[in-house]
């Protein structure tokens, strides 16, 4: 397998790794709501995408790319309350299940004006996507759809350079634009929502630092993913950076959290099979980039 290959498969699994982390910090402290955390979740990531902006030499801000973020913004007002709702493991596993279906098919047929992204086996990358979805089921669609949905601006900013010529080639530049889209649409929303409130919204001083590490960590995990889009195209990473955190969300819930016993061998069995179908999905979607079956 070649470089490019490694370096993706690594940053796909770095990015795993931090978004089934997202949430963590999160977890044991009161959100009420959800729309006060869900505003400084915005501002850790901000604060972090602005140090790495300057460490790049401040590349221009894309008005367009700011789109994506608004997405995630509304989709994620909705998360922690899902999360709230059906524990981290379900809701997370459930919520990526939209996102992994909507991001792979917006890159691998070309749609919203996007150019088709044909693995090299097409029989391979249709197998790794109905594994990767086989141990899960379809809720949380609102989330799930803006989730899937917020990186096809920058993907279509960088397909079409008659339109963008002043687009930037590699990802990571997109990511300061992406996330003051995040920012503008997360304090749209935390004032709606005090609106609705009359002036007194939901707030949990002791909540603030984790939720911004919160944020802070979901920005390096959007680093590593684009770094993954970039090294292995976006029908490839996306579906491994939307279910393969959910194994790391699993081993958090089941032996920090506790949220899922294990006690019984049924428990374990079922968890393992789980277990096993994600990895094998993720291998298959990963070696459908070079290998040819038929």
């Amino acid at each position: 397998m070649s470089k490019e290959l490694w370096v993706g498969l690594a940053a796909a699994t770095a990015a795993s790794a931090l978004f089934g982390t997202v949430f963590v910090p999160v977890k044991k402290v009161a959100v009420g709501d959800g729309f006060s955390a869900q505003l400084f979740i915005c501002i850790g990531a901000f604060l972090a995408s602005t140090f790495v902006h300057g460490l790049l030499d401040f590349p221009p801000v894309q008005g367009f790319a700011m789109i994506g973020g608004a997405l995630w913004s509304i989709a994620n007002a909705f998360a922690l309350q899902i999360m709230k709702r059906l524990g981290m493991a379900l809701a997370i596993l459930v919520w990526n299940t939209v996102s992994c279906i909507t991001g792979w098919a917006t890159s691998r047929y070309g749609l919203f004006g996007l150019p088709a992204a044909v693995p090299a086996s097409l029989t391979l990358n249709y197998l790794g996507i109905i594994v990767l979805i086989a141990g899960s089921f379809l809720c949380a669609l609102f989330s799930g759809l803006f989730y899937g949905s917020m990186w096809i601006p920058i993907t279509y900013m960088r397909s079409h350079p008659d339109k963008y010529p002043d687009a930037p080639a590699d990802s990571i530049s997109y990511l300061f634009s992406f996330f003051c889209g995040v920012l503008c649409t997360s304090i749209c929303t935390f004032i709606i929502y005090s609106v609705i409130k009359r002036n007194k919204p939901w707030i949990n001083p002791s909540g603030v630092v984790p939720t911004m590490l919160g944020g802070a960590i979901f920005f390096f995990a959007m680093a590593a993913f684009v770094v993954a889009i970039d090294n292995l195209d976006q029908a490839i990473a996306y579906p491994i950076c939307a279910m393969a955190p959910g194994l790391v969300v699993s081993i958090w819930s089941v032996f920090y959290f506790r949220e899922i016993t294990v006690r019984g061998r049924r428990n374990l069995t079922w968890l393992g099979i789980a277990y096993g179908l994600t990895l094998i999905g993720v291998i298959l979607v990963t070696v459908s980039k070079e290998v040819f079956l038929f």
